[in-house]
């Protein structure tokens, strides 16, 4: 399973002018983080079914059962709150600034113009 890292206190620095390019940039590299790794996993996979043909068939016909589809399905909603963290950690902000004023008050606070 993949284990979350500790959300840092602070706020985070914004490199390129504004949150929302500095969010889609962190969720870019997350994925690319994890295409990359990916990528040399089936690399790896691939180079040793291709020497066993046998077993190259077995992964061809594997279906998964409803235990596995469980277990992927965990594994994805952790992996999207990994990417997604940075738009996570703003509503989470948004909604302490707007303490018990409710709705409304965030609304406020996300269509105020700087």
């Amino acid at each position: 399973m993949i284990e979350l890292p500790r959300q840092a206190k602070g706020d985070r620095p914004i490199y390129l002018g504004d949150k929302t390019t500095a969010n889609l940039l962190s969720i870019l590299l997350a994925l690319a983080g994890e295409v990359v790794v990916l990528r040399e996993r089936l690399d790896s996979v691939e180079r040793v079914v291709s020497e066993d043909d046998s077993l190259k068939a077995k992964v061809d016909a594997y279906r998964p059962s409803r235990e596995v589809e469980k277990e992927r399905d965990a594994w994805r909603a952790q992996f999207l709150d990994i990417v997604l963290r940075p738009l996570k950690q703003d509503y989470e902000d948004l909604e302490s600034q707007s303490g018990s004023k409710g709705y409304d008050a965030a609304i406020e606070i996300v269509t105020a113009v700087d």
